[in-house]
């Protein structure tokens, strides 16, 4: 395996101890430590907040929309683009304004929904000269999700790999150093493809930064809570570095029902990040009770038929909300007085 040094330049630097991140001395940015992440002055961030489909909105910077949203105190935004529907500069801007609202920026590329063969046009797209600079610009406060939910339910763990290795070699070798996010397959639902291939994944990795994103579009008749529960055990048994990236109440259709509570209450046992969908400017056509808000606005929260005031619920009310348990690190509060 080719050393960090040789992809980046510069002294390669292990960070603490055991399988954790090995990067370059220079490198400021966030790093994975066995399965938690944790900032350049060694705080450990568990990364809770909300999705919203910038690339769609009429506010497609966030200028409006992360001053809402940063009311909740999530500390990171899943920002939803397209290659097809959003330029290079206005993803710029919008990573920007979430950081500037004290939110670490997670942007995500959405073309390769459902589509693993997708994947090696958007690594084409992230290593772009200009894309690689203003990720490296931002990146002390960045995780970049390659691509939303590449892949059907019955991909070969042989094809992931070879995906997904190669995505990881070559966003590496053109200078991106950030964490990278690696969605499920299956709609990002499959999360067992996560726990027989994050090993070697990481290991493909020279820089051993990486965050593993299962979507918990789990509808059951029971919300599915005892998969919950055991697929969430499962990822720390292992040690998979975890982010659940999407949740709701209910699935496409509207379909009934998921225990969003219960995913609430497990990721806040096991110290994993989630980010809900969505914070709802942009209104979901796959259902629109999973939009959290009517309009994006704080506090004018959707009331649905079945689930009630569940954005309410999940940004503020909850034990487990993101308001109880979301932790801005010191590093993004205090970066002004840092630059």
């Amino acid at each position: 395996m080719l050393g960090a040094g040789l992809f980046l330049g510069g002294a390669a630097a292990v960070v603490g101890s055991g399988a954790g991140a090995i990067l370059p001395d220079d490198y400021r940015g966030l790093r994975i430590e066995g399965r938690h992440l944790y900032d350049a002055e060694g705080e450990r961030i568990v990364p809770i907040g909300v999705n919203e489909m910038f690339v769609w909105s009429d506010d497609r910077d966030g200028t409006e929309t992360f001053p809402e949203i940063a009311q909740t105190g999530a500390n990171v935004v899943r920002i939803v683009w397209h290659t097809q529907h959003g330029d290079v500069d206005g993803l710029r801007r919008a990573i920007a304004n979430c950081i500037r609202h004290d939110m670490i920026a997670m942007p995500e590329l959405h073309d390769a929904t459902g589509n693993l063969d997708r994947v090696p046009a958007l690594v084409d797209w992230w290593i772009q000269p200009e894309v690689v600079a203003y990720l490296r610009e931002h990146e002390r406060f960045l995780l970049v999700n390659i691509a939303n939910e590449a892949g059907r339910s019955n991909e070969s763990r042989e094809r992931y790999l070879e995906i997904y290795t190669d995505a990881i070699t070559r966003m590496r070798e053109a200078g991106i150093r950030a964490p990278l996010v690696i969605d499920a397959p299956g709609w990002g639902q499959d999360i067992s493809m996560l726990h027989v291939t994050f090993e070697d994944l990481l290991d493909a990795d020279p820089l051993r930064n990486l965050l593993f994103s299962p979507h918990l579009w789990w509808v059951a008749e029971d919300g599915s809570r005892d998969r919950i529960i055991r697929e969430l055990q499962r990822s720390v048994d292992l040690g998979m570095p975890t982010i659940v990236g999407e949740f709701a109440p209910m699935g496409v259709n509207c379909r009934r029902w998921i225990d969003y509570r219960t995913i609430l209450e497990e990721c806040a046992r096991h110290g994993i990040g989630h980010l809900a969908w969505s914070w709802g400017r942009v209104n979901n056509r796959d259902c629109r009770d999973m939009s959290m808000t009517l309009d994006g606005r704080f506090g004018n929260w959707r009331d649905t038929e079945h689930f009630g005031r569940w954005g309410e619920e999940v940004a503020v009310l909850h034990p487990k909300s993101i308001r109880n348990t979301a932790v801005r690190p010191q590093s993004i509060l205090n970066r002004d007085a840092a630059d």
